[in-house]
Formats: C-alpha cells, sequence, structure tokens
C-alpha cells in the first residue's frame, strides 16, 4: 500500500518519552522543516515490546507532551501527540500502530523517524517487511554509529534500499523512500532526567511547562528539597 505523491506527508516519532524533553521537541522541529513534512505525530508507547515498563503512566506521558507542543506555536498546530496507542493491544509494535492509523487516515504517506541504531535492529522488528511497505524512513544520526553502516543496513533489508547521491536518498524496490540525517542527533535517554528528578534537580533539558507538570504530580520521586 502506497499513499499517492499529493498526500499529506506525516512524520511518526514514537517512543516512551518518559519524560519528554527538549531534544525531542529540537528533533522533531528539524525534521518537520528539513524533510518537509505536512505533520509530525508523536506516538508515546502504551507498553513498549522491547524496553522496560514506563515510569510515568501513558496518561502523564501523553499530557506532558501536549505541554510541551503548547509553547510550539511556530509549527502553527502541525505537530501533535498522538494517542492512538492506547486503543491498541499491548504490547505497542510499531507494524500495528502504522496500520491503524491507515484505518484513519489512508490519505497520507507516513514518515518513520528512527535512529541509526534502531535502523540496524530493523531487520528484528515485528513483521518488519509488512512495516517497511507502509512507510518511508527517516533515519537520524546516532554518534556510535558509522555513516557506512546506514547505507550497508539499508541494502539488506527485505525489500532492499537503494542508494540515490544525487537526490542524497534511498528508494526501495517497493516504492518507499529512506533518508539519513546527520545534521542534528538523536536525542539522548530520558533516564539521566529521572534520575536528576528524584534527587530534587531541575534538569536544564526539560521544557518549563513539562516540569510544571511533574513537580504538580510528584512524577519520578519528585520532591522539594526546600
Amino acid at each position: 500500500m502506497t499513499a499517492p505523491d499529493a498526500a499529506l506527508r506525516v512524520g511518526l516519532f514514537g517512543g516512551t518519552f518518559d519524560p519528554v524533553h527538549q531534544g525531542h521537541i529540537d528533533l522533531a522541529l528539524h525534521v518537520l522543516a528539513r524533510c518537509r513534512l505536512d505533520r509530525l505525530l508523536f506516538i508515546p508507547a502504551l507498553l513498549p515490546p522491547h524496553k522496560h515498563r514506563p515510569t510515568a503512566s501513558f496518561v502523564h506521558r501523553t499530557a506532558m507532551i501536549e505541554a510541551a507542543l503548547a509553547n510550539c506555536r511556530e509549527t502553527g498546530g502541525r505537530i501533535r501527540c498522538c494517542r492512538i496507542e492506547a486503543r491498541l493491544p499491548a504490547p505497542s509494535y510499531t507494524n500495528n500502530t502504522v496500520r491503524a492509523l491507515l484505518r484513519e487516515e489512508d490519505e497520507c504517506r507516513y514518515s518513520l523517524i528512527i535512529g541509526a541504531d534502531s535502523l540496524l535492529d530493523l531487520p528484528h522488528w515485528h513483521r518488519i517487511d509488512e512495516l517497511l511497505h507502509l512507510v518511508d524512513l527517516i533515519v537520524v544520526k546516532r554518534e556510535t554509529i558509522e555513516a557506512a553502516a546506514i547505507d550497508r543496513a539499508l541494502a539488506i533489508l527485505g525489500p532492499a534500499f537503494v542508494s540515490d547521491a544525487e537526490q542524497q536518498q534511498w528508494h526501495g524496490l517497493n516504492g518507499r523512500t529512506a533518508v539519513y540525517l546527520d545534521d542534528i542527533e538523536l536525542p539522548v535517554s530520558s533516564s539521566a532526567i529521572r534520575a536528576e528528578l528524584a534527587q530534587g534537580k531541575e534538569p536544564a533539558l526539560l521544557p518549563p511547562p513539562v516540569l510544571a507538570y511533574i513537580k504538580s504530580h510528584r512524577l519520578y520521586g519528585w520532591k522539594d528539597f526546600l
């Protein structure tokens, strides 16, 4: 299934966002502009299949994303939080999420935003061959992954992606595309932020509305150290 060229181009940025921080927001803004997307969706996972259970509840994590995005008025609402995984069976497999989105808005052309480390792990994802027929790929730099590894990883996927140096992207045999963004890096894990909060510190990477929400709901072991 491939959406027509005139379809809305929508980026899918999935993760636990436990909590969302400024690195996530900066990446979303960069990808929205750089890839000329019409919309970008933050998709918090209800229960990720290969990670620990999130510390904060799904309700709290989505509320923090929405609080952070309320400050991004310059996007005109083009970056949004999508709660679709709350309606899907756990664990939160990406293939299931994309299919559910297509059932609701099949006129969109979806691009999956992943880090270079996740690209290398794609062959192990749930029903990955099906997923690669449904989405384009936007791969974001990871410091530990060399650029040459990106081309090798895309070439061995099924269906394989072939490099187009002139267009600075890859074309899949199924009509899908992949691009590699080396001018921004995927944000660091939120675990260090959770550790700071548990010590009563105010992490610099937290947008003020998110920090205020965490304080008001006493998340991540936060308490006032006065």
